[in-house]
């Protein structure tokens, strides 16, 4: 699969088999969202396999309880020790979604599905993976094969023309 096909194909998935991920896959993914691109190196990510911990972090996820359908859950945090305003409020994210994304597109050549999840209990999900009060939680990002694969086929997106601008905005 070539890079444009992956990142055309990758779809958010909300539901999974029940089948494992080998841990050298899963090390896989986490290996290449290391590799994105950073301003501190603030990430810090916890895999949950762990049936009970993941019904907890679904539950405090806004109770969105598909989420401990996943057999991997990974929580992806940003250590905000020591960091100015300028790294807590802006760098720290971008790290994160970087590292994210990247997480996100190996899952995908490696016929597995994922979903950004954005709301959530953060103290909450925190404390269900031992975070101390200098992490902050960006993410939870279930992994899993996909139940439908079809739901990984193409989707339209708008034009460009409707999103890009050349000099200045309109």
């Amino acid at each position: 699969m070539t890079l444009e096909e992956i990142i055309k194909t990758r779809r958010s998935v909300r539901e999974f088999l029940d089948k494992p991920i080998p841990k050298e896959v899963i090390m896989k993914l986490l290996d290449m969202a290391r590799w994105a691109p950073y301003a501190c190196e603030c990430w810090r990510f916890v895999v949950v396999q762990d049936e009970g911990r993941r019904k907890a972090i679904a539950k405090a996820a806004s109770e969105q309880h598909w989420i401990a359908t996943a057999p991997v859950v990974i929580v992806v945090g940003a250590d905000i020790e020591g960091r100015g305003e300028r790294s807590i409020n802006l760098y720290c994210v971008q790290d994160t979604a970087a590292a994210i994304q990247n997480l996100m597109l190996t899952a995908v050549k490696e016929g597995l599905g994922t979903c950004w999840i954005g709301s959530f209990d953060e103290r909450g999900v925190a404390d269900i993976v031992g975070f101390p009060e200098t992490v902050e939680v960006m993410a939870v990002v279930p992994v899993g094969h996909p139940k439908n694969p079809q739901i990984m086929e193409g989707e339209k997106r708008r034009p460009l023309e409707e999103v890009v601008f050349w000099e200045t905005y309109k």
